[in-house]
């Protein structure tokens, strides 16, 4: 049985395209909360037209979704300590997936920032290319 982190990283691998289309300037995780048995999380990514570090509703200005799906549901067992626990664990995980030295890595640094929030919620930045 895979990991959530494998897990995570196969559904990351079959939503980024191997060529982005230009208009996207960055990436946003987006957390959210949801009620389906055995996931009390998801994730979405949702790639952003603009990037900018002082406006936090950067991520809005939405210009491309995977063409597989949207959303990821996070296994209760993997964020069973609450939302905090869920963003700290996730934000470990693309931190991780950005260290590494493959193509995941490549095409999230290729644009100018990844950010992971909560929808609704501040949004945290992981990476930037500024």
């Amino acid at each position: 049985m895979m990991s959530f982190s494998e897990d995570f990283a196969r559904w990351l691998d079959g939503s980024l395209p191997s060529e982005l289309p230009r208009e996207i300037s960055a990436f946003s995780f987006n957390l959210f909360e949801q009620s389906k048995e055995g996931s009390k999380f998801g994730i979405e990514l949702v790639g952003a037209g603009e990037f900018d570090e002082n406006d936090p509703d950067w991520a809005c200005a939405e210009v491309w979704e995977p063409s597989q799906s949207r959303n990821f549901d996070i296994p209760e067992s993997f964020c069973s300590d609450g939302w905090e626990d869920c963003l700290s664990k996730t934000a470990q995980i693309i931190r991780t997936i950005l260290d590494s030295d493959n193509r995941l890595a490549a095409t999230l640094k290729s644009v100018e920032g990844v950010a992971l929030g909560f929808v609704d919620g501040d949004l945290h930045i992981i990476h930037t290319n500024r």
